[in-house]
């Protein structure tokens, strides 16, 4: 079943990580004809649209340009890693909760002060990953609360929060000595101005 998706998205998110567009075919595991297809008509089928969005790191929906597509380039040495853009508290749970280890990066603090609050964001994110499991349902409900009460005042210091949750092969010790193979959750998040060169931004199509 065929059907139209944004195809300026398509190519503008190829381009702003720097591929052609057989890097991405291979990527998402498509031909070239089909990608040049896409990006000249929007014309695809739901696997390509699927195959695309995983790519890209967003959901399916975004790709048909009616949902806004907010995200940040993970820091150097994670090359094909973008990040979604938080915005509000239950966004930040979604990406800590259940998870097995975090890492927090973030762009060159512009002063002293402001490398003060984005140590203290960090600190605030990383205790309720910790604490998450053993807070009462009710708490939640108010801690989720805080949490969009901190990202509204990050952003309006013109700090934007960025998450994405990934796996790692890693391994568990055992008695033997023998590790046994695991694939932990890793909460990762990315810490921007908002005005900075590394993020994408494609608004949605005014309907």
């Amino acid at each position: 079943m065929n059907m139209n998706i944004s195809g300026e998205n398509v190519k503008h998110l190829r381009l702003a990580r720097g591929w052609s567009q057989e890097q991405l075919a291979s990527l998402s595991g498509r031909n070239v004809r089909t990608i040049q297809r896409v990006e000249k008509s929007g014309i695809c089928d739901l696997e390509t649209r699927s195959a695309l969005a995983a790519v890209f790191e967003i959901e399916a929906t975004q790709l048909d340009g009616t949902k806004k597509i907010e995200q940040a380039k993970a820091p150097e040495g994670d090359d094909f890693l973008y990040y979604s853009r938080l915005t509000n508290g239950n966004d930040i749970v979604s990406v800590f909760d259940g998870s097995h280890m975090y890492r927090f990066s973030n762009e060159d603090p512009r002063s002293g002060e402001e490398a003060e609050y984005i140590g203290w964001v960090v600190s605030q994110i990383h205790d309720y990953s910790e604490a998450w499991g053993d807070i009462e349902p009710g708490s939640k409900v108010k801690a989720i609360y805080e949490l969009g009460e901190m990202l509204r005042e990050m952003e309006a210091k013109g700090i934007w929060l960025f998450g994405l949750r990934t796996k790692r092969a890693t391994a568990l010790p055992t008695r033997d000595g023998v590790g046994k193979p695991f694939d932990a959750k890793v909460a990762n998040f990315h810490l921007a101005y908002a005005d900075s060169n590394k993020i994408i931004v494609l608004d949605a199509k005014k309907t």
